[in-house]
């Protein structure tokens, strides 16, 4: 069976590479110039910033055997078991990508077939789905069964885009969905920071959630920083135009880093973590030929995204009666 799976994330990526094990031809599309989702990781200058999620943590047998695969590979490493100074928050191993948090992603699509910068404009099923490009090198695709990774507002643009429901218990399901937002900062530092390994702190001020020092974090030959607003900031000053919603920003992270921010670019992560989500880890049905996963479904943590993507694969493959025991 050709398999679509839109959205180059954790969860398509996780999807897209048990479905391929059992032999299905599958086409990951991604919209974006390399797969990562959340877990992206950008270029500035000479340095490597870790923008979105950063670190993930494992509970879930299934996912431990990636971790442990991830590990000897040296896809991850082991950042952190706990924040100094922060005994409040629980004890536990944080991992990170060896080269940014897009590592893990890279490594599960390393032999799947991608096409990026692919903007989906919509689709349609006849006798099989046509997947349409909005623009650009006009390229459409084909397939037996298409899995939507995208956040769950995206979700329905695209069905709206494309004149498709599902039942109007679905939809409801899929209309409740709600994530909040958050403003990040990317900046270049003067010189090396005064934070300690494993180079984070979190909320030093009400408007600010996360510092964290990428050279220190141990992904960037260069001292670099990431901060993230908190959810009211970002809510505030979302369409703010960046002369007013950075300067706070930078003031804390400069007071708190003991190093002057050089260059910096802003990003707005508008499904930054659910609120509220599907209700089941995945949607699927064999009958409409569709299958919706990500953390919209599973939840906010990244190991929730993957299993989304783990599950959403089973259920596809246990409908046309193969299964993942391989």
């Amino acid at each position: 069976m050709k398999i679509a799976i839109l959205g180059g994330g954790i969860t398509g990526t996780t999807c897209a590479h048990r479905l391929s094990l059992q032999g299905h031809s599958v086409v990951l599309v991604e919209k974006g110039r390399g797969v990562g989702g959340r877990m992206s990781t950008r270029r500035m200058g000479g340095a490597r910033i870790d923008h979105g999620a950063q670190f993930l943590t494992v509970r879930d047998q299934r996912m431990k055997e990636y971790i442990l695969k991830w590990k000897q590979s040296e896809v991850i490493m082991a950042w952190y078991d706990r924040i100094p100074d922060r005994e409040d928050l629980p004890v536990g191993t944080r991992y990170r990508g060896t080269q940014g948090m897009n590592s893990p992603v890279k490594s599960l699509a390393e032999s799947l077939a991608v096409e990026k910068q692919f903007f989906v404009e919509s689709i349609e099923r006849k006798d099989q789905w046509f997947i349409r490009e909005r623009a650009g090198l006009g390229r459409n695709l084909r397939a037996d069964h298409v899995v939507v990774t995208f956040p769950v507002p995206q979700v329905l643009e695209l069905f709206q885009r494309s004149c498709f429901s599902l039942d109007p218990q679905t939809m409801q399901k899929l209309r409740a969905v709600r994530y909040t937002r958050c403003l990040a900062l990317l900046g270049l530092l003067e010189g090396s920071s005064a934070l300690e390994n494993p180079g984070t702190l979190t909320h030093p001020v009400p408007e600010v959630d996360w510092i964290s020092d990428n050279m220190t974090k141990g992904i960037s030959e260069q001292p670099a920083c990431t901060v993230h607003a908190s959810s009211c900031y970002s809510e505030k000053f979302w369409d703010a135009p960046d002369e007013e919603r950075i300067p706070l920003m930078i003031k804390v992270a400069e007071e708190n880093l003991n190093s002057r921010i050089t260059q910096w670019s802003s990003h707005r992560w508008g499904f930054a973590k659910p609120l509220v989500t599907f209700g089941d880890t995945h949607f699927h049905s064999l009958e409409e030929g569709v299958s919706l996963a990500g953390d919209g479904f599973g939840g906010e943590r990244i190991e929730n995204a993957f299993l989304s993507g783990w599950e959403v694969a089973e259920s596809i493959l246990s409908s046309v009666g193969q299964n993942l025991n391989r």
